[in-house]
């Protein structure tokens, strides 16, 4: 990991109608690191997301991603543009995203999910993005679901897919929105161990979760949102330990 921010967001504003959803956000996250985002329904946290690939639109600020504008184009009078759809479909693939519904088309195969988007973004050969996907699915423990379509896997197992698909593209970071919630909690566990291998293998992570073991064990940071605001910004254990905000006190009374 070096020191170097691989995402940089700066003072970023977003507004749903009337309603200021995001109040000037400001992080930075470091290549490699881990950094867990908790916070109530309706903090941002999921919004921010978003926003960080795009999906959303900000209303004002910027976000960067190695380096470069994700979405914008900044003209000489410093105002931003929006890019134009292929340059910003080439800047997002470089940034994964796991929902909390697995999104996966029903009526392909597990690797017909993974290796779709390749094909289809990148133009990789079938052959290439097979041998790929095959080894992708190896990697979330799941090659030997490879022909199974999406009804006939467990929640779990469609999450690891997700997962496994995100990773096709080759993304500089990874987001992960409430990954574990959808899911009986008998299957949370096989989620969170594909991520924290993908952790220790040094990927580029800014989880929205609720699971605090998981932020313990696997964040180098974590991120406490409420209100549109970051409140809170401390290694795991000053953040569960010893935090400095009361709404960040309150909130961990609440889940731990």
């Amino acid at each position: 990991m070096t020191d170097a921010p691989i995402v940089e967001i700066t003072d970023v504003h977003k507004a749903f109608d009337r309603t200021e959803v995001l109040k000037g956000i400001n992080l930075e996250v470091s290549r490699g690191q881990v950094v867990c985002v908790l916070g109530p329904s309706g903090s941002g946290k999921t919004t921010l997301l978003r926003c960080i690939n795009h999906l959303e639109k900000i209303d004002r600020g910027t976000i960067r991603v190695d380096g470069e504008l994700v979405g914008y184009r900044q003209l000489p009078d410093g105002r931003l543009k929006e890019e134009r759809d292929r340059v910003v479909a080439g800047r997002r693939a470089q940034i994964g995203m796991v929902f909390q519904r697995f999104n996966l088309f029903g009526h392909l195969t597990a690797l017909g999910n993974v290796i779709e988007a390749p094909m289809q973004v990148r133009r990789m050969d079938r052959a290439q993005a097979t041998a790929r996907g095959m080894a992708l699915l190896e990697q979330v423990g799941l090659a030997d679901r490879a022909g199974r379509y999406p009804h006939e896997l467990s929640g779990g197992q469609q999450q690891r897919v997700a997962i496994a698909r995100a990773l096709a593209m080759d993304p500089k970071l990874m987001l992960f929105d409430e990954p574990t919630s959808a899911l009986d909690p008998e299957l949370v566990g096989e989620v969170l161990e594909t991520m924290k291998r993908l952790a220790r293998d040094g990927m580029t992570m800014i989880v929205v979760t609720h699971e605090t073991g998981f932020a313990r064990e696997v964040a180098e940071r974590v991120v406490m949102m409420d209100g549109g605001v970051v409140l809170e910004d401390a290694p795991p254990a000053d953040f569960f330990t010893h935090p400095s905000h009361p709404r960040t006190r309150a909130f961990l009374s609440k889940i731990l």
